[in-house]
């Protein structure tokens, strides 16, 4: 096929994106090099961008982007179509073309770039510039050892649409000759120097935000089941689960920044504890050393384990909790609860923890794996190796039944083994969470309704528990309090054990 000669080049962009955190960034990037012996050459310069799309966003529901770049007398327009975002790698095809003024025309791409629904005539009239990017890019070229060349460029400036704006302080590692390994090397030597963090939004999918006003992603809107390809062996599906899992993880963290709140670490907690547990679901199919990464997830799951706690005492400290009305009878009771919350990181603490080199290197160890699996995957790919479905069956029935026999060790459960039972509870739905999907959806959902009760009394069970132990280090404990507590905890115990009857009686959902 000959397509308009107009048309320049069309490359398929390998690189890391990051969030930098801190100033004099271009100063520790060239003394780090310099201190490494790394050749590069430096450049910089002004570029001016401006988006356009239509209004019912045709080219972004096809997961495209279009640009018109100014550098000084320089026009060249961009389109970039769909591609891959994984664990803040970004792979996306790219078509330039040199243009004379700075309104696009879309007939100098190649036609082979739209879908059968796109006419791209029609959008060519239906064009509006949406947003702007004006940014300063400081860039370094950089030559190693084995003759890889990787482009590093530093953005700094912001996004404007209308009357609002949002900054830009990102770092990019472009692979421009070589092995994908160089952007892990560059990457890691930077993660000693500056405070970094994963970017899985590029500078437009933020601009689209800005332009829409979007609100910040809502964590359970992302919630669902890891594995649902019935088809899947059991290496695809553990990787497919990688790649899942670390988007996740990512969309979490950068829920927490932008909003930063005890709910939102929950979640980062939580997904952290999901791609833990697939480590473990997979463990007979993974090597020595891949399992190393399950150690380094441990690492800061322990370090976040605090959470559970505060969320209790911030409910139980809240104006407007549940409890706060019946604890105001006791200011010494409150004050203590208060002084027990305050003994936890606060948000300063957890940002400098999520954009810490350890942090980003886990996080670059499990990107690595899951591409070099991939490309395993492509390149050996095995006959059917095992029955993902037997493999799910059995490990839903061993996390239950962990669960089962310690629920029926005794016929009536009281307040500390319940509370003991949360630990086997969380992980048998950990289990769910990666391969509940492969199942019936009306048959697993309501196997799961009794289950997500328990779960949801012994979390109100733990609220009570920690008032227990903050009354029982008063002098004297108001009785009023006492009595209410008591007859709080015996209630609900009373429907937990009726709870826990439902649920160990619920028919299997995961038979064929």
């Amino acid at each position: 096929m000959i397509y308009n000669y107009y048309w320049k080049s069309m490359t398929t962009e390998i690189e890391l994106k990051y969030l930098v955190l801190g100033d004099n960034t271009q100063e520790k990037i060239s003394q780090t090099l310099n201190h490494e012996n790394i050749q590069f050459s430096y450049q910089e310069k002004q570029l001016a961008n401006c988006y356009f799309d239509t209004p019912d966003l045709n080219l972004r529901h096809h997961d495209m982007g279009l640009r018109v770049r100014r550098n000084n007398n320089h026009i060249e327009q961009t389109i970039k179509t769909a591609g891959q975002v994984v664990g803040g790698l970004h792979s996306r095809p790219e078509y330039n073309v040199d243009i004379a003024s700075e309104r696009p025309i879309l007939s100098l791409f190649p036609n082979v770039i739209w879908h059968e629904d796109q006419s791209p005539e029609h959008i060519q009239r239906e064009l509006v510039a949406l947003f702007d990017t004006n940014f300063k890019r400081c860039t370094w070229l950089i030559t190693d050892k084995s003759g890889n060349v990787v482009e590093l460029a530093y953005d700094q400036g912001e996004i404007t649409s209308s009357d609002k704006k949002e900054s830009i302080h990102e770092l990019e590692f472009e692979l421009v000759e070589g092995e994908t390994s160089a952007l892990f090397n560059l990457a890691t030597l930077l993660f000693n120097v500056l405070a970094l963090r994963p970017g899985i939004k590029s500078k437009a999918a933020r601009g689209y935000v800005l332009w829409r006003t979007e609100p910040a992603l809502n964590q359970s809107q992302q919630a669902g089941y890891i594995c649902e390809k019935r088809s899947d062996s059991i290496a695809s599906a553990f990787t497919h689960g990688l790649s899942q899992g670390l988007t996740r993880l990512q969309k979490s963290i950068e829920s927490y920044l932008m909003a930063p709140s005890l709910q939102t670490l929950v979640q980062v907690k939580a997904e952290l504890a999901t791609l833990r547990h697939g480590f473990w679901l997979f463990a007979d199919y993974l090597s020595a050393e891949e399992l190393l990464i399950r150690d380094g997830l441990s690492h800061f799951i322990h370090l976040l384990a605090w959470v559970d706690n505060a969320i209790h005492l911030q409910e139980l400290t809240n104006k407007t909790g549940n409890y706060r009305k019946k604890l105001d009878f006791s200011q010494q009771l409150i004050e203590q609860l208060k002084i027990e919350k305050r003994r936890f990181p606060n948000n300063d603490d957890i940002s400098q923890l999520l954009h810490s080199s350890r942090f980003n290197q886990l996080q670059l160890s499990i990107l690595k794996l899951f591409l070099s699996r991939s490309q395993q995957q492509l390149t050996d790919p095995k006959v059917k190796d095992d029955s993902l479905i037997k493999f799910a069956q059995d490990k839903i029935k061993f996390s239950l039944r962990e669960l089962n026999e310690q629920m029926n060790n005794l016929s009536t459960l009281q307040c500390h083994q319940y509370i003991a039972l949360s630990k086997p509870l969380y992980r048998s739905s950990l289990t769910g969470t990666w391969l509940a999907g492969l199942f019936d959806n009306e048959l697993r959902d309501k196997f799961r309704r009794p289950w997500l009760d328990l779960k949801q009394g012994i979390t109100e069970l733990h609220s009570l528990w920690i008032i227990q132990l903050q009354l029982e280090k008063l002098d004297n404990p108001p009785k009023k309090i006492v009595q209410w507590q008591n007859s709080k905890v015996e209630g609900l115990l009373i429907a937990l054990n009726n709870t826990k009857s439902i649920a160990i009686a619920m028919p299997p959902y995961w038979h064929e």
